[in-house]
């Protein structure tokens, strides 16, 4: 039994560690995810990420309806608005764009200690605790600003709550969580048939109380916002947002180009990809033990049903029934059948992490404790390398899916973060004085803003325009140009773009100062070759110059030219 104190001491300890590893080289890895589509739209909360592919509500009026503003056309709105808020307190960058996600990581290792010793001991609290904080899986998704690690945090404080209303009655606390969860991604709404089945299994009172139905009523009033949205949208458009009208089998013609549904696969392909999938995702020691963990969970199952006498014990640290495992094992089930409708992609399968983590620290008091203990460092040193080799180490050893993940792909640096930093100081203490005009009022309405403030902060008039080449990763192009584009009013085109006028056109346009960026690497994160363009070879030629500035990547090799001419 460790004392308080003791407890304390090793807490405060995984939540160090916890935060050097989320927080180490937080901004070396590019904004090439769904990050940037996220990230861009919150710079100012509008629905709109510049595709022709997947328009939005925001496009389909010339007057933007108030409602279009309750909600977005793929997912709820909270996570927007969190990272809205971390960008106007920061600053618009790749820290502040992942910060959010970071503390959200953080929370969630905090509440896997809390639920872990709610359902067993502190001793397996601190364990869960351990495992998540040096988990790949859960550190890649901490480190990128994706809604998973938010969700995730919100879906154990609900998860957390409940478990606690089940000797304290309050279930308004879970009800606030699961409303702000959902609101936060529709994937949040799985907690409600396992609070439910759970219940009819085992206290089927609670079901009768009105406190807990008030609860639900709390979890539709939070979720509202989307509720009026869709109702308002089938109004305008007849059809419903795009995860729903795909989930009803809508046809809406704006949204035909939908890789993450086809990336899904049917429903054998998710049947067959579920295992590999959460394989790559915890790797080999962790996946192993979970498997083990959760074969004991059935055996003793089977065992107790046939005994006619349930008991659920803990290992004998307990006496008496545990809410645990069942609780945890329907969190799997329900996790499970979720991947099997949405797809086990990887974004999706690290939801079932804590869960996974819970029944491992379940599972271990239950081996003889030399061998247990073997265990516990075996996994702590292998996660910690892994976590390394994965997230950390520019160049892996070994094998993918062996010794690093799969995702690591989303945690290199290819440059684009050093260009970002290159721009930025281009930019600094200036302002448009030359602008295009957008397409779209609401656009035009963000561009005047933007000029508006850098005037009252005394930025200086530029005459710049700003070609790029593009062959760059469309998602990176939408972090490092649009965005400048459309929340800061500079002029922005391709080099495709530029060459379909003449050089006097552009100065007739007003411009005076041209920077040219192009691929130098060929090795970079770029477009499929198929999809290329020569255009950036073409003007790199014409201009028949050096070229002003080599942007280098963290390992010092070259991966951009900038040129610049007046």
């Amino acid at each position: 039994m460790l004392s308080k104190k003791q407890t304390w001491s090793l807490l405060i300890s995984i939540l160090i560690l916890a935060a050097f590893l989320r927080l180490y080289n937080l901004t070396s890895a590019d904004v090439i995810t769904d990050e940037a589509l996220i990230a861009f739209r919150a710079i100012g909360y509008i629905d709109f990420f510049v595709s022709p592919y997947q328009t939005t509500p925001y496009e389909w009026f010339s007057d933007t309806p108030a409602w279009v503003k309750l909600s977005f056309h793929d997912h709820p709105p909270l996570i927007f608005l969190i990272e809205n808020l971390f960008f106007k307190v920061f600053g618009v960058n790749v820290f502040s764009l992942r910060l959010p996600f970071v503390l959200a990581g953080m929370a969630s290792v905090i509440l896997i200690y809390l639920i872990g010793s709610q359902l067993f001991n502190q001793k397996s609290g601190l364990l869960a605790a351990l495992f998540l904080a040096i988990s790949p899986y859960h550190l890649w998704i901490s480190r990128v600003g994706l809604q998973e690690s938010m969700v995730m945090a919100l879906m154990l404080l609900a998860f957390y709550f409940f478990i606690l209303s089940l000797g304290n009655q309050k279930h308004w606390r879970w009800g606030i969580f699961l409303g702000l969860a959902m609101l936060s991604k529709y994937t949040a709404i799985i907690l409600l048939p396992i609070f439910l089945v759970y219940l009819l299994i085992s206290n089927r009172k609670i079901l009768f109380d009105k406190k807990f139905w008030l609860a639900i009523i709390l979890v539709i009033l939070i979720f509202s916002p989307v509720l009026i949205y869709n109702f308002k949208l089938y109004q305008a458009r007849g059809h419903f947002d795009l995860q729903l009208s795909f989930l009803f089998g809508q046809k809406v013609n704006e949204w035909q180009f939908l890789p993450g549904k086809i990336q899904a696969g049917s429903l054998f392909d998710r049947i067959i990809n579920l295992i590999p999938a959460m394989f790559r995702g915890l790797l080999a020691p962790m996946f192993l033990l979970f498997a083990i963990s959760l074969l004991s969970v059935v055996y003793q199952l089977i065992k107790e049903t046939l005994q006619l006498a349930p008991s659920w014990q803990s290992g004998g640290a307990r006496s008496e029934p545990l809410i645990a495992p069942p609780l945890v094992v329907l969190a799997i089930i329900f996790h499970i059948l979720l991947f099997m409708l949405i797809g086990p992609l990887s974004r999706f399968v690290v939801m079932i992490i804590p869960f996974s983590l819970l029944l491992i620290v379940w599972f271990l008091p239950q081996l003889p404790k030399k061998i247990m203990m073997t265990l516990v460092i075996l996994i702590t040193f292998s996660e910690i390398f892994f976590s390394y080799n994965t997230l950390y180490a520019f160049t892996p050893i070994g094998q993918k899916d062996f010794t690093y993940a799969y995702f690591r792909n989303d945690s290199v640096n290819w440059g684009y973060n050093q260009l970002d930093d290159y721009l930025t100081e281009i930019f600094k203490n200036k302002r448009p004085a030359v602008s295009f005009t957008g397409r779209y009022p609401f656009l035009e309405k963000i561009k005047q803003q933007a000029t508006a403030t850098a005037k009252k902060e005394n930025k200086q008039p530029a005459t710049i325009l700003l070609i790029y080449d593009e062959n760059m990763y469309d998602l990176a192009t939408l972090w490092l140009f649009h965005r400048r584009l459309i929340y800061e009013g500079w002029p922005i085109i391709t080099a495709d773009a530029y060459l379909g006028q003449s050089q006097d056109y552009w100065r007739r346009q007003g411009i005076t100062e041209f920077y040219f960026v192009k691929i130098i690497d060929p090795a970079i994160l770029q477009r499929p070759e198929a999809e290329r363009s020569q255009a950036a070879q073409n003007l790199s030629e014409q201009l028949n110059s050096s070229p002003k500035s080599i942007i280098k990547r963290l390992d010092s090799r070259s991966v951009f030219a900038v040129y610049y001419w007046q």
